[in-house]
């Protein structure tokens, strides 16, 4: 019986260590709060991937009208690919004093103590599309759900091939967003039978839109049965120039579907016939920026917030059968203006 009783006990231990563990697990993150900055000349430093990206360029172009209409500083600092720069980057606008933070797409990794030193520093950083908010000291993460823009351009493109027909994958390895879209692509493959042959991973070296057009120069030279039928990226620089290589090389058989809904996948998808659909949130450009700069002016009034918070948008699907007519924009409520997409 008393042994019965030391293994209840024992038992019971176990139960409270796991519920106790679980809730320092899944304990709330942490609240943010900053002393009002009243008439204070307010600085914004944004921390960009690639800023000569047309997405990058675009949604910069609406942060920087909207800080100049609050009487606000905004400086863009381009890390033109160089991933590992984003820490110094941090570290020169935490020493500067710049009081916030908007980083770009980028992965987080690599530089999460700076985001840390700047939130006991009071200086909120704020991501957009970069799945930031698992990252302490994040006070929010602001886009598109990046497995639903995955797995949407995904499906769109399984359903115009055959079951057995064989699919590419372009994406970016190092970043945390592009693992995300490319894990719920692979699942909705998978689930339609569509064998991947390869995956091209690039490296963050060397010019993108030339390395994906060679890429898949040479893998579909070398598929002498034309059993590769899709090319699936997680990239408008990567799918744009997969489809005008597919194209150049004759096999208008080949479907390209992409991530980002830019000008030029909108363009591609109007005049080649191997560009087949994006998905992506350029049309919400304006919406993201509102919800940061929201945000952001809530902080600067003294308000708390709390950190590691979720705002995320739905990404829009555009195939071949809903592109826009020129001069306008494809949106989740239909068509929208002034012209955002051209087709040249």
């Amino acid at each position: 019986m008393k042994s019965i009783a030391k293994a209840g006990q024992r038992v019971l231990l176990v139960l409270i260590a796991v519920v106790f563990a679980a809730t320092a697990v899944f304990a709330a993150p942490p609240m943010f709060k900053i002393a009002p900055k009243g008439k204070k000349k307010i600085k914004i430093g944004v921390v960009e991937i690639n800023a000569a990206v047309e997405m990058s360029a675009r949604l910069n172009d609406v942060h920087l009208k909207s800080a100049k209409a609050k009487g606000w500083q905004l400086e863009v600092y381009d890390l033109k690919d160089n991933v590992p720069e984003a820490g110094n980057a941090l570290d020169n606008m935490i020493s500067a004093g710049y009081d916030a933070i908007i980083i770009h797409y980028l992965g987080l990794k690599g530089c999460e103590n700076q985001v840390k030193k700047a939130f006991d520093k009071g200086i909120p950083v704020i991501s957009v599309a970069a799945m930031g908010a698992g990252y302490p000291g994040v006070i929010a993460d602001i886009g598109p759900m990046q497995g639903t823009c995955g797995s949407i351009v995904a499906e769109a493109l399984a359903q115009k091939l055959s079951m057995g027909d064989k699919v590419v994958a372009m994406y970016i390895p190092a970043l945390d967003n592009q693992i995300v879209k490319w894990l719920g692509a692979k699942g909705i493959f998978e689930a339609y039978h569509l064998p991947v042959a390869r995956e091209l991973m690039y490296p963050l070296t060397g010019d993108p839109f030339q390395w994906a057009y060679d890429q898949t120069k040479n893998v579909l030279l070398g598929d002498s049965k034309k059993e590769i039928k899709g090319i699936w990226s997680t990239f408008d620089g990567f799918g744009t120039n997969a489809a005008r290589a597919a194209h150049d090389l004759g096999r208008d058989d080949v479907l390209v579907a992409t991530i980002d809904d830019s000008s030029a996948s909108l363009t591609a998808m109007a005049k080649l016939p191997t560009m087949w659909a994006a998905s992506g949130f350029a049309c919400m450009f304006k919406e993201i920026n509102a919800a940061t700069f929201e945000l952001l002016d809530k902080i600067f009034k003294g308000e708390q917030v709390q950190s590691q918070k979720v705002i995320p948008f739905s990404p829009i699907l555009v195939t071949k059968d809903n592109l826009p007519p020129k001069g306008y924009y494809v949106s989740a409520c239909g068509y929208k203006g002034p012209p955002d997409y051209a087709a040249k």
